[in-house]
């Protein structure tokens, strides 16, 4: 049997990653000397009530190793074998945990895989693992096919503001504020497995018809996710400048909420397979 364990990131928590079938783990966040557990005891509502009240930035904290074994290493003495996916090793250090915990436990039916990505790009990734698996995928063969899909998989964003991404270091500082003095709503992507500004427009009507263009190549044929940063109804806005069909819309939780602050809206889906 193999096991899929992630992290919170793919915005699935503890309690319904287990009705899905799956292990999430959580992530730590220091918010005002406070400790929470973000994907178990810190849920959307209270963490987005609480952010606009702290007076100093979420800090986020990456997953260590010794958490990973104490999870994994149960499963692989049980005989399962285990799929582990992180999110972008260019976005945080849990990947680099993950690695020390796979060296340390020294098994062959342990497979790590960096997915390079985040949030809804991540989770579309978890869902056809998941899919994969169900449907009696080696290792092997689940760690082929992902690494192919991970090549498809896209994500882009706007930014309501720029204030989160310049706290929590993911954009500069000088960026973030001639963006804001011009009223200019980026578009985020991940490029090379970290954050980068692809686009912008002149307010959130501009930058959402700028978002077209990003999506000329979508596979129809592959599930498509919509998602937001606690405005839902900004998501439903955001859906209908778009002719295809969603999957499903998720709403981003508090660690990858704290870097990108309220009103975000994005989509993720895979393109189309090239043809040689």
């Amino acid at each position: 049997m193999i096991r899929l364990i992630v992290d919170c990131t793919c915005e699935v928590g503890s309690a319904e990653a287990k009705e899905l079938g799956f292990i999430s783990m959580p992530m730590r966040m220091m918010i005002d000397e406070q400790e929470y557990l973000a994907g178990e005891n810190l849920d959307n509502d209270t963490f987005y009530d609480l952010l606009p009240k702290t007076k100093t930035a979420p800090k986020t904290m990456q997953i260590n190793a010794n958490d990973y074994i104490q999870v994994i290493k149960p499963l692989l003495d049980a005989g399962d074998e285990v799929f582990v996916m992180s999110v972008s090793s260019g976005l945080s250090g849990t990947f680099n945990s993950l690695t020390q915990a796979a060296t340390e436990l020294n098994s062959d039916k342990l497979v790590i895989f960096d997915s390079q990505t985040f949030t809804l790009a991540y989770y579309a990734l978890v869902m056809e693992a998941r899919k994969l698996i169900q449907n009696g995928a080696t290792l092997a063969e689940l760690t082929t096919t992902l690494e192919k899909l991970r090549e498809r998989v896209r994500i882009y964003f706007i930014a309501d503001t720029t204030k989160y991404l310049v706290k929590g270091g993911r954009i500069s500082f000088v960026k973030g504020l001639l963006a804001d003095t011009l009223h200019l709503k980026p578009i985020i992507s991940v490029v090379n497995k970290k954050l980068q500004m692809v686009g912008k427009g002149i307010g959130y009507n501009l930058a959402k018809r700028s978002m077209l263009r990003f999506t000329k190549n979508v596979d129809e044929t592959m599930p498509i996710y919509y998602g937001h940063i606690h405005n839902s109804e900004k998501a439903e806005d955001f859906k209908k400048v778009f002719n295809f069909q969603f999957t499903e819309k998720r709403e981003i939780g508090p660690i990858v909420g704290a870097h990108g602050g309220p009103n975000c809206v994005g989509l993720a889906f895979f393109e189309k397979e090239e043809t040689k």
